[in-house]
């Protein structure tokens, strides 16, 4: 059984490796840290599958009902989400 030192040191590897998939998907998206975050995690489950139905304006919709930020700002990351899944 490992100890509680080896357990907080996992845990640290393990926040700086998901630390560095967001700094990736942000610089690959051109999401910023927090969009990226969404994104590494399954961004939030509503507009994603808006998203996957076509359905832009929607997923804008949902996702500044989620993070309260301006049109534009949501429709740069809705879009980068979408370019980011491939569609």
């Amino acid at each position: 059984m490992p100890t509680d030192s080896e357990r907080i040191d996992a845990l640290e590897h393990e926040v700086r490796r998901l630390t560095e998939l967001v700094n990736v998907l942000a610089r690959r998206t051109g999401l910023g840290q927090l969009e990226a975050a969404a994104a590494a995690e399954g961004g939030y489950p509503d507009v994603l599958a808006a998203l996957d139905r076509g359905k832009l304006i929607e997923a804008i919709k949902l996702y500044r009902a989620h993070t309260n930020c301006g049109l534009k700002e949501a429709k740069d990351a809705v879009e980068a989400l979408a370019r980011a899944r491939g569609i």
